[in-house]
């Protein structure tokens, strides 16, 4: 399932970079084609667990003058962590809002120069 908001889609920074801020707030990174780094939220009034997963892809910036190897981030997504009969289930709206404050939250940190390093 989509999110609402998408604000980290589409940004482009070094790997090690992207890599540090998701690791920093709790996501892990799987070897999947493409790469994705993930994290559980879980559902406490249910106690049914979802995934919210980011992919990255490779991709090459000419004269950017920028070291290391750059990635850009796909479009973030959230399902539910196991399979069964209830796959296709709505996800709850207090999940969705969870996942989507910690897509602003990564936002922040990606797009503000100071953090970085």
């Amino acid at each position: 399932m989509n999110l609402k908001i998408k604000p980290i889609a589409g940004l482009i920074r070094t790997r090690d970079h992207i890599d540090r801020t998701l690791r920093s707030q709790g996501f892990a990174c799987r070897a999947s084609h493409p790469p994705v780094y993930d994290i559980r939220i879980q559902d406490s009034a249910s106690g049914v667990a979802y995934r919210l997963r980011i992919p990255i892809q490779a991709h090459s910036l000419t004269n950017s003058g920028k070291k290391g190897s750059m990635v850009r981030l796909g479009t973030p997504r959230i399902s539910r962590n196991n399979g069964g009969s209830q796959l296709n289930q709505e996800v709850p709206s207090a999940i969705m809002e969870a996942a989507n404050h910690k897509i602003a939250e990564i936002a922040s940190y990606l797009n503000n120069p100071t953090i970085q390093k």
